[in-house]
């Protein structure tokens, strides 16, 4: 089915100040350049296909300082200006549109937080923190080739036990 209208999306957008914001790893998201349509399928669905890029700011998970983090990524909605069944539904998420009015906001600040990093650092690894017995490591550092024998079985390794 062609679409019948379509409303084409270059803007430039900020999230500094947001209640939800507290509620996530990300601190602010200066700059959001939102790309794409809405298109009208002449009876009660708009379909949006939005392109997302910019920066976002982000604590230091070792540090705690903020961090820029740039991405890059793609939304793809389905507004109804009808109240839609949920066996009407066919397993589609579908936002039922309120006041006649299509706002794509919470599309746009969802989309971004998906592409939040869940921990991130710029600290080299020999800056690591570490103190007396203890030292903060990555998943990425090279793990101990040898496998070392609890003590405690080490005795149990004499026995020959047949299969």
């Amino acid at each position: 089915m062609a679409p019948l209208g379509k409303i084409s999306i270059d803007e430039w957008i900020s999230i500094e100040e947001n209640d939800l914001l507290h509620h996530t790893q990300v601190k602010s998201i200066p700059k959001i350049h939102v790309t794409g349509d809405l298109q009208y399928d002449g009876s009660t669905l708009v379909y949006s296909n939005l392109e997302l890029e910019g920066v976002m700011i982000v604590p230091d998970s070792i540090t705690l300082e903020d961090l820029e983090v740039d991405f890059d990524t793609e939304s793809h909605e389905t507004y109804s200006f009808v109240p839609i069944k949920a066996e009407d539904r066919q397993d589609e998420d579908i936002i039922v549109v309120k006041h006649d009015t299509i706002d794509i906001n919470p599309e746009v600040f969802q989309a971004v937080l998906y592409e939040a990093p869940m921990s991130i650092t710029r600290l080299p690894r020999d800056q690591y923190p570490k103190g007396d017995g203890w030292q903060v490591i990555s998943d990425q550092d090279p793990k101990d080739q040898e496998k070392k024998i609890d003590p405690r079985w080490e005795k149990l390794s004499e026995f020959k036990l047949d299969d």
